[in-house]
């Protein structure tokens, strides 16, 4: 008899990301940069502290796509800790490229619709990039861990 997952709800916190990303897609143009530059100023204003100056709008702009780049850095890290815990098909690498293309291309379509808002192939890049990332990083993690407990666990038998 196949045993029932049990770890099913990280699904549920990925779905919850899912849903954060596609909340501040929703957002009007004018509300989405308004936030995007209260957070510029907070970061131009250290880097002035350490007695650096960037030009305000090249700095804005890639402070919104390194927004992009860590939001969805944050979805590849869930996704990937989801199914390791609990995946949704057998392959693995399928429910990995499922949310690399469907969750940016859903994203930036979102956005196509929304007010002051537009869809770009680059945007899909850096979120997919950011995806990427996130997944590595805990991949690399659960390595780490894996490797640690395992040699722990070994030199317990010795």
């Amino acid at each position: 008899m196949k045993q029932p997952r049990r770890h099913w709800w990280v699904w549920i916190l990925v779905a919850g990301y899912i849903w954060l990303i596609f909340r501040n897609s929703l957002m009007a143009a004018s509300i989405s940069a308004s936030a995007s530059i209260k957070v510029t100023y907070y970061l131009l204003h250290i880097l002035e502290r350490f007695g650096l100056y960037a030009n305000f709008s090249v700095f804005h702009h890639y402070v919104r796509k390194l927004a992009h780049f860590t939001e969805f850095a944050g979805l590849g890290f869930l996704v990937t800790f989801a199914m390791e815990l609990c995946p949704l098909f057998k392959s693995r690498l399928l429910n990995f490229l499922l949310f690399l293309f469907a969750i940016p291309a859903a994203d930036e379509t979102i956005q196509r619709f929304v007010a002051g808002r537009s869809s770009e192939l680059r945007d899909m890049l850096i979120d997919g990039s950011g995806f990427l990332f996130g997944g590595l990083i805990c991949y690399i993690l659960f390595l780490i861990l894996r490797d640690l407990f395992y040699s722990n666990h070994k030199g317990a038998r010795a």
